[in-house]
């Protein structure tokens, strides 16, 4: 707007709308003079308005002729439009859209004193006895009510900023709006807060309204009554009495629209009740008569006061879902807030009144107490648990169904609704789901005691049976072991004396098979040796007959030496391994122990080899043979059978896992670094191995356990299989228990493929794209096959095109940085899931006469391989194929380890990364994996990231293609 120009608002009275309020640009001319240039309809390009000013002139336009024709009319000229207005039209439609503008407009005008003049049509100049008054506050009115001897008449009072104005019409009056009522009186705008205009009107032409006394009555019902509600109003002739009622907020326990508990909220002043969401006069009148004279009694609601007692519910997290109901907010099922209820009662009704109704549920809101018993037998827990309610109590076996159903509503004798509280179906789920009912208790196996001492709320019966005090070390271990190797130990110790069996899963590189061999050199250490006499020309040397009878070249001992003899000898330990790892074992046996070592080959089956095994405290054996062996294995009774890398019998499904079930023994132990390799369902097959039963049967494992952690992702569920397995569990890592081992260092590594590489992938990944997406839900191999292709690819064409001739991009960058470690004197392992993959490397070391190492599954002499490496000074390279190698190896002479093609598990190359990174290395580690940019190896380590969450006891699903969107399907390929 230039300078020289102001934005005015003009009351004119249109003939066909009625009173309309207009802006227009002025023009100062003289102090109290102005001329009206042009309607304001829009901001010129010359112009600056404010947004106030824009807001009115947007406003007004909403009621211009033309936008009221286009929104009420089909007609296409405003002329038109005007002529065919009907009566009917202005007033139902038309006028009451006007109003509700014209009082926005109003609102705006009081708030930013925007200058407001009345206009005749076509007049320019305006003067100052045009401009009209207004106030910022509304207006007022108040009435006089008077009985006299012959009439009942009534008058109104209309104030603006504490002066009374004259309400007689005078020279010029013009109603804007009718509710609430607005008009122009003269040069005064009146805006009332919520008179009728109806009300208002009759005193512009009378000052009284006057009937004969014969109508006092009526007219006390229909015009007294409804005006004292609302206004300040004063009587003569008659009393007018404000009653004091105290308002007093009730709350009951209704049924909800959803069907559902829920409070109901009412606020009673004496006999009349409220309801807090419904909008409605604050001030209730009654006409009564005494002594034959009229009176008027009201009372008025206190809406501060009422809002303080919804707020208060607000304050609580209750949320108000209908005029008098409240829920409990961010809560979902039928009774949360019934359990908020019961904890606080008595805070409630320091405030608010309880009341029961017809309608009323009959909830038990008094306490609920709990007192429990636990007795111990060697074989047993007998957990007795007795519940009080109010004037009842009852056996806790009373409420098996209702937690295994989740039913929370239990109905008391009275007939009252108990609410079990929600805790113990969490609690005492795993109670009722492992125990057994006896009259008025509950028997739980000593296996389950990780379930009994959660009743405890401690862990002192953990303590008491799988933490007790530490063991001293067998004095034939020729080793010395670490703080945390005794403490392991002692527990093992402890779980064999108890009758449990163990998963002993430290990380990798923390000596589990150490404290393996400490706990058989304790069990087969003889506390006195027995000493036998024999004849001085025979020589000493004991055998055992087919029937397992002691005896010297045929020559029995006495009677009371072989009975003292066959009582001290324990049947041998079965230790089941990789192929991979026998060596391993042999050689750990014999550097730390002194106790015998069988090797089952195999060979001896026809001969019944058992009867060979009490010559030796151990017997190893291989996966493959015990599987292939089982029916002659499962006839000698073990003193431990123990399974190392237990991941092996991971699915239950298995001939592995069925062989091992087989075996008879005393003892029951699981050694691995990864308990869980691929998902939740690994942890079941390796307990129920070590402890028969205590996770229950395969398929209450997966509807308890497995699909609520995995799927649902609920962490109450895992804290209980936590609770359950914690006792039988010990995992230490290496950060926890290992300080003094140098950093280990990880770093991706970006490799760009070849121009002719990427030409082929490229082209490949087109291929396959379609063939991976649609067959991915249909035939999940087809879809791995496709993918599998394209990560060999990503490494060298040639592992999949063998007339490929091009190089490939990473080869030659882990070629470089080999190069540069070798010439610094670093030893260097290499992991791959693909031996082709190794073979081409191998290929490129051979033609630069860089000598290797190499293990995979085909290779023969492990052990010279590995001896290979680590005592030759110029083999500085180790390729190790991840399935043959990743496991049982004591690399520490390596201090550098590449991972040349990650795959989805994780857990894989930390055990590669434990082949170097372990007890006894002294320099720091370094991780280099090779990921090939722009591939899907690069989107492979993203969902790597996002998809797997490893925890410190057990891991969810570690394969993201089971759980893969189809948007993360397209993103990956």
């Amino acid at each position: 707007m230039s300078e020289n120009h102001i934005l005015i608002i003009a009351l004119s009275n249109h003939p066909v709308l009625g009173p309309l309020l207009i802006p227009y640009f002025a023009k100062p001319v003289s102090t109290d003079v102005i001329s009206v240039e042009e309607q304001a309809t829009h901001a010129g390009d010359d112009m600056e308005l404010s947004d106030m000013e824009k807001r009115a002139i947007a406003i007004a336009q909403s009621y211009s002729e033309k936008n009221l024709m286009q929104v009420y009319s089909r007609q296409r000229t405003v002329a038109a439009f005007l002529n065919s207005i009907a009566p009917d039209l202005l007033k139902k439609q038309l006028r009451p859209f006007i109003d509700k503008k014209i009082r926005e407009m109003v609102r705006l005008m009081r708030a930013n004193h925007l200058p407001v003049y009345f206009k005749e049509p076509g007049v320019k100049q305006l003067y100052g006895h045009d401009r009209i008054r207004f106030s910022e506050k509304e207006a007022e009115i108040s009435f006089r009510f008077e009985i006299t001897d012959h009439s009942f008449r009534y008058t109104a009072i209309s104030r603006m900023d504490g002066e009374e104005i004259p309400l007689l019409k005078k020279r010029r009056f013009m109603l804007l709006s009718s509710r609430p009522a607005i008009f122009l009186l003269d040069d005064r705008l009146l805006a009332f807060k919520r008179i009728e205009a109806s009300k208002v009107i009759p005193f512009q032409t009378r000052k009284y309204v006057e009937v004969p006394l014969a109508d006092a009555e009526k007219y006390l019902e229909m015009v007294v009554l409804p005006l004292i509600g609302d206004y300040p109003s004063e009587s003569s002739g008659f009393d007018i009495i404000r009653e004091v009622r105290t308002c007093v907020p009730e709350l009951s326990v209704e049924r909800s629209i959803n069907d559902e508990p829920a409070l109901q909220l009412r606020f009673r002043y004496g006999d009349r009740y409220f309801s807090p969401g419904k909008k409605c006069e604050f001030t209730y009148p009654r006409l009564e008569k005494m002594d034959g004279k009229p009176v008027i009694y009201y009372f008025t609601r206190d809406p501060r006061l009422e809002q303080t007692y919804i707020s208060l519910l607000e304050q609580w997290n209750f949320k108000q879902i209908t005029d008098t109901q409240f829920v409990r907010a961010a809560e979902s099922g039928g009774y949360t807030f019934i359990d908020w209820l019961q904890r606080h009662k008595t805070e409630l009704e320091s405030c608010f009144s309880f009341i029961k109704t017809d309608t009323s549920l009959s909830f038990y809101l008094g306490e609920v107490s709990l007192t429990q018993e636990i007795a111990s037998s060697p074989d047993w827990f007998d957990i007795r648990i007795m519940v009080r309610m109010g004037d009842y109590q009852f056996p806790f076996i009373r409420f098996r169904k209702h937690i295994q159903e989740g039913k929370r509503e239990f109905v008391l004798p009275d007939g009252q609704v108990a609410l079990l509280p929600e805790d113990w179906f969490e609690k005492y789920s795993d109670l009722f789901a492992f125990g057994d009912d006896r009259t008025e208790e509950i028997r739980v196996r000593k296996m389950h005691l990780g379930i009994v001492s959660v009743l405890e709320q401690d862990d002192t019966l953990s303590k008491e049976y799988v933490q007790k005090e530490s063991v001293a070390v067998p004095p034939k271990i020729k080793a010395t072991l670490r703080p945390y190797q005794q403490e392991g130990f002692s527990w093992l110790v402890h779980l064999a004396a108890n009758g449990f069996g163990g998963c002993l899963a430290d990380d990798m590189g923390l000596g589990k098979t150490l404290q393996t061999i400490t706990l058989l050199q304790h069990i087969y250490d003889p506390e006195e040796p027995v000493e036998v006499t024999l004849p001085e020309a025979e020589p000493a040397n004991i055998t055992i007959d087919s029937g397992g009878q002691l005896s010297f070249f045929g020559m029995d001992l006495p009677d009371e030496k072989k009975k003292e003899k066959e009582e001290t000898l324990l049947p041998a330990s079965l230790i089941v391994v990789p192929t991979s790892l026998l060596p391993n074992w042999k050689r750990e046996i014999r550097k730390f122990s002194t106790l015998s070592v069988y090797t089952y080959t195999g060979d001896q089956k026809r001969r019944e080899p058992w009867k060979s095994f009490n010559r030796y405290n151990i017997v190893l054996v291989t996966y493959g043979l015990l599987r292939r062996d089982i029916e002659l294995l499962e006839k000698y009774r073990f003193t431990y059978v123990i399974l190392d890398e237990s991941q092996n019998i991971k699915n239950p499904a298995s001939m592995t896992y069925h062989s091992v079930v087989r075996l008879q023994c005393e003892h029951r132990l699981v050694l691995t670094g990864t308990p869980i390799e691929n998902s939740l369902k690994d942890l079941w097959a390796q307990f129920n191995f070590i402890n028969p039963g205590l996770l229950g049967s395969a398929d209450g494992f997966r509807k308890y356990f497995i699909q609520p952690i995995t799927k649902e992702g609920n962490e109450k569920a895992a804290k209980r299989l936590q609770e359950i397995i914690r006792p039988f569990f010990l995992r230490r890592t290496k950060q926890q228990v290992a300080p003094e081992l140098p950093p280990l260092t990880e770093e991706l590594v970006f490799c760009e493929m070849t121009p002719e590489q990427r030409e082929v992938y490229q082209k490949e990944k087109n291929a396959l794209r379609n063939t991976i997406l649609q067959e991915r839900n249909k035939n999940a191999f087809v879809a791995l096959n496709g993918i599998t292709r394209l990560r060999q690819l990503a490494n060298h064409p040639r592992m999949v095109m063998p007339d490929y001739t091009g190089s490939s991009g990473k080869i030659e960058q882990v070629l470089d940085a080999f190069e540069t470690l070798v010439s610094e004197g670093h030893k260097v392992l290499i992991f791959s899931s693909f031996v082709t993959h190794l073979d081409l490397l191998a290929k490129a070391f051979t033609e630069r006469d860089w000598p290797y190492a190499m293990l995979t599954g085909s290779t023969v002499d492990r052990e010279r391989e590995i001896t290979r490496f680590s005592t030759r000074p110029d083999v500085s390279a180790f390729f190790i194929s991840l399935k043959a190698g990743g496991v049982g190896l004591n690399l520490t002479d390596a201090d550098y380890v590449f991972i040349i093609d990650p795959w989805w598990n994780p857990a894989a190359e930390l055990q590669a990364e434990g082949r170097a990174h372990r007890i006894g290395q002294d320099k720091q580690v370094f991780v280099y994996r090779f990921i090939t940019a722009d591939t899907i190896e690069e989107k492979i380590r993203n969902l790597q990231e996002s998809k797997s969450e490893l925890a410190e006891t057990f891991i969810t699903e570690n394969d993201p293609l089971k759980s893969l969107t189809d948007r993360e399907w397209e993103d990956l390929l």
